[in-house]
């Protein structure tokens, strides 16, 4: 299971972890909001992590929900794996 989480870094910062077989990979920072905290610093599975229903209306949960897909495709392409369903489907078809 990939999970996501965040550590508060710095004063006002939160920064986004991915965690997917064993390895935590850095997707992003940003400033420090508390239902952001709340939501992820446990950990919460991929599809949650994006799962709209989830945010409960919370627009910094919702805005920082926006953001995670893409940075996962960048950590897809810069160390070659496959997190997400999207992806497994294009390789596989492709090759």
């Amino acid at each position: 299971m990939t999970t996501i989480y965040c550590k508060t870094t710095a004063k006002g910062i939160h920064s986004f972890y991915m965690l997917y077989r064993g390895t935590e990979y850095f997707l992003f920072s940003q400033h420090y909001r508390k239902g952001v905290g709340e939501f992820y610093r446990k950990g919460v599975s991929l599809r949650k992590a994006t799962q709209y229903s989830k945010a409960h209306l919370d627009m910094a949960i919702l805005k920082t929900m926006e953001k995670i897909p893409m940075y996962v495709k960048y950590v897809e392409k810069e160390y070659d794996i496959m997190v997400l369903e999207r992806t497994k489907k294009k390789k596989c078809c492709v090759a």
